[in-house]
C-alpha cells in the first residue's frame, strides 16, 4: 500500500503537505505491469501520471522514420513518469514500456490537475518538480544522442 511517507520520498510530490498527499492518495492506485507491458503510446491522450514503485521503465519517442529511439529509463522508486498529462495538450510525448516486471502508482491526472487549479501553492510546487524532471530528462536525451553519433561517427570512418 503507497502511503503519505512513500509520497514524501517521490521525485514529484516530496514538497507537498500531508493533506495535498492524501487527495493524490484519494484518486490513485499501485498496479502490476508483466514485462513487455506497453503503459502508454506516444500521442495517446493523457490521462495518467505515474510514479514507479518497483520495476523498470523504458521511454521511447518514435522518430518520423517510425524508428524507436530509446531516450531514458525509469528504474528508481519514486520516479515520475507520464508528466504530460498535466502540461497541455494533454498527450503524452513518448511510449512507455516495462523493461521488467513493475508496480507503478497510477494517478488520475484529470484530479490532480482540477486539485492544482484549487490549490495554487499546490501547483506551484508540482510545477517546479516537473520542469527539473523534463530538464534533467533533456539532458540525458542530449547525451544519449550525442554518445549515438559519436558511435555512428566511429562506424562510419
Amino acid at each position: 500500500m503507497v502511503s503519505t511517507d512513500w509520497l514524501k520520498k517521490t521525485e514529484l510530490f516530496a514538497t507537498l503537505s500531508e493533506s495535498q498527499l492524501n487527495i493524490l492518495l484519494s484518486h490513485s492506485s499501485a498496479e502490476s505491469f508483466p514485462e513487455g507491458k506497453t503503459i502508454f503510446r506516444q500521442g495517446d491522450e493523457a490521462n495518467h501520471l505515474y510514479i514507479l514503485i518497483e520495476g523498470m521503465v523504458e521511454l521511447s519517442v518514435k522518430t518520423e522514420e517510425k524508428i524507436d529511439f530509446l531516450t531514458s529509463k525509469v528504474e528508481e522508486e519514486g520516479g515520475a513518469f507520464g508528466v504530460p498529462s498535466l502540461i497541455e495538450p494533454f498527450r503524452y510525448n513518448m511510449t512507455a514500456t516495462c523493461l521488467k516486471p513493475s508496480k507503478i502508482f497510477v494517478i488520475d491526472a484529470g484530479r490532480v490537475r482540477m486539485e492544482m487549479e484549487k490549490d495554487p501553492k499546490m501547483g506551484m510546487e508540482i510545477l517546479k518538480k516537473l520542469v527539473s524532471i523534463y530538464f534533467n530528462r533533456l539532458n540525458e536525451t542530449r547525451s544519449g544522442v550525442s554518445n549515438f553519433l559519436k558511435v555512428f561517427k566511429f562506424k562510419t570512418s
